[in-house]
């Protein structure tokens, strides 16, 4: 069953999906510059943010830049092929908003056993059942933070030795 921390994801990637299909090629391009500053950004600043911030950045970076995608000058595609490829940014761009919030919810390491727990005892008790809750949080925490590119952009505030 799905928690509200799936419905907020899922909601968000939907909207960003619709949003593509709705701007096309633009939305696509705009992804792709979205891309490069939220890396550059979470490379350099990732560690000051707070975890709640990473999901924020997103979400700003991909409005400004699909606001300013709207002043580049491209040859109309047909509109079939405008909602295919805006689509397919849209679908990318929100999956990625999507994992940024499963992944905004601080861990903390527990050196009895060596390992991460996701997500933190510190939180309340309704925020951390909605995040047990969910099939999709805990196995993407997982995957994120066993690999050093994911870690790096997507965890960069977990400084716990892995």
């Amino acid at each position: 069953m799905l928690s509200w921390l799936d419905l907020m994801a899922l909601l968000v990637l939907s909207a960003a999906l619709a949003f593509g299909i709705r701007r096309g090629a633009q939305f696509a391009l705009a992804f792709g510059l979205a891309l490069l500053l939220y890396a550059a950004a979470a490379l350099l600043l990732g560690g000051l943010l707070p975890a709640w911030g990473l999901p924020l950045l997103a979400l700003l970076l991909g409005l400004g830049a699909a606001y300013l995608a709207r002043f580049l000058p491209l040859p109309p595609l047909s509109p079939l092929l405008e909602g295919l490829v805006g689509g397919a940014g849209g679908l990318v761009w929100g999956l990625f908003l999507a994992f940024t919030i499963w992944l905004s919810f601080p861990s903390e390491y527990v050196a009895s056993t060596g390992a991460l727990r996701y997500p933190s005892e510190r939180i309340p008790v309704a925020v951390k059942e909605g995040i047990v809750s969910s099939p999709f949080a805990r196995p993407l925490f997982n995957w994120a933070s066993s690999h050093p590119l994911p870690r790096s952009l997507l965890l960069p505030h977990v400084h716990h030795p892995r």
